[in-house]
């Protein structure tokens, strides 16, 4: 039996390559049986290291410290060796990305990047310098120290590594730094595309998740909205196709794919297909949340312009649920008067925005409109026309809908001086682009 009949190098190559195989679970099984049996202080040692690297590689970075503390006192030596060093600055950095918002500890980043300088400086042929480099960098990623990171991530390129996928996580980071820092899209096409390339296939392809959403929004920047597409949409399948470990990435991999969608003709339906998978898999939010305002924004649209009248009117008024200061307030009433106007709800159309009018300087000739189209319904005249006034003052002059609203302005200009007559036209209320 492990750890019993065995002899203790054996038993520690068992579980290195258990840990390598990411079978943490069977890897700590074998651990905690080892723990519990007699045996020399020095190996003791190596398996409190080793449960220390697993409860790390499992999310339990503060369990991690605990076992790594114990190394310390016990064997001091030891705790100061390189490996060792690096899987104690691994867990710093790992609890500081854990914590929750508002729960951060920048003093864990001030250890890990100390203990990771420590190495740099004392070691130059530590055999996983490029891990050193690539943490290193993502350490200055936090502080937003984005050119030293860069410069780490490249360091990191062209140092020794035992770690199989560290060359595209350096390409990955290179990409991110590209695309939001440097602005710089075709650059970071070029280096996410090396990291996709340079990942192992024997590697869980559920990491690819993120650098394809990536490679969609370079694309995307591009103005290359048809590869931009097929990009989110490879995403999506591996999210999809990849079990637990790819519904962690599949919310942000259908919201990525639903934003290109929405800005393409004719692709209504499959933007709200992807909206309303989002919705599904992600957990609701207690309070204000600007994702969520968003994704209901954009499947207001997909459903007004498939004609969906009262789905558009319910996802436009959760978009200002989630978001009550949402920074295009205004639009967004007009985009449920409108809704309001297609189900024919004139007085709905009214009292949704003539508060705005009344208390608020609006510019936009589109409100004025649209409060005119339901005053001309309703056979209000007198009041349609003070409205389409309104509108004729601000409308540009290039407005596709200028003359449209010339038009009715002349009807109701009409139909106000003989009262007895009844309208005979129907004004189309679209929604804005």
């Amino acid at each position: 039996m492990l750890f019993l009949g065995a002899c203790m190098q054996d038993n520690l190559y068992l579980v290195d390559r258990l840990i390598e195989q990411r079978d943490v679970k069977k890897a700590e099984t074998l651990i905690a049986k080892g723990l519990r049996a007699t045996m020399q202080k020095s190996d003791h040692v190596e398996l409190l290291i080793r449960r220390a690297r697993v409860r790390l590689l499992t999310a339990r970075p503060d369990d991690a410290l605990m076992d790594l503390s114990t190394v310390q006192a016990d064997d001091e030596t030891r705790y100061r060796s390189f490996d060792v060093q690096e899987l104690v600055a691994d867990s710093y950095l790992a609890r500081f990305e854990q914590a929750s918002v508002g729960f951060v500890e920048r003093q864990d980043t001030i250890k890990a990047q100390g203990i990771y300088q420590a190495i740099l400086d004392e070691s130059s042929n530590y055999n996983n310098t490029g891990w050193i480099h690539y943490q290193v960098g993502r350490v200055q990623l936090t502080a937003g120290d984005t050119e030293a990171a860069a410069q780490s991530f490249q360091a990191a390129l062209l140092t020794p590594s035992h770690v199989r996928n560290l060359t595209a996580y350096c390409y990955e980071r290179l990409g991110f730094i590209a695309l939001y820092e440097w602005r710089a899209p075709n650059k970071a096409l070029t280096f996410l595309n090396k990291s996709v390339d340079t990942y192992p296939a024997s590697e869980d392809q559920s990491w690819l998740i993120q650098v394809h959403n990536l490679r969609s929004r370079a694309l995307r920047e591009m103005q290359d909205f048809h590869a931009a597409l097929l990009a989110a949409r490879e995403a999506v399948e591996i999210a999809t196709t990849s079990g637990v470990e790819g519904r962690k990435g599949l919310s942000e991999a259908l919201l990525t794919s639903a934003e290109i969608l929405s800005i393409m003709d004719g692709h209504e339906k499959e933007t709200a297909h992807y909206l309303q998978r989002f919705l599904r898999i992600t957990k609701k939010p207690l309070g204000v949340d600007v994702t969520w305002s968003r994704v209901y924004e954009m499947l207001g649209s997909a459903y007004f312009r498939l004609g969906q009248y009262q789905d558009a009117l319910v996802s436009y008024q959760s978009a200002l649920q989630f978001n009550p200061d949402h920074p295009w307030e205004i639009s967004l009433r007009y985009q449920i008067a409108c809704c309001y106007y297609q189900q024919r709800s004139y007085e709905s159309v009214v009292s949704e925005l003539e508060g705005l009018v009344e208390t608020l300087e609006i510019t936009d000739y589109r409100i004025y409109d649209v409060i005119g189209n339901a005053r001309f319904a309703l056979g209000h005249y007198d009041e349609a026309l003070e409205m389409y006034q309104v509108a004729l003052r601000l409308v540009p002059s290039n407005a596709d809908d200028k003359d449209k609203i010339q038009k009715y302005y002349g009807f109701a200009q009409h139909l106000s001086t003989n009262s007895n007559l009844k309208p005979s036209h129907s004004i189309n209320q679209g929604q804005s682009s």
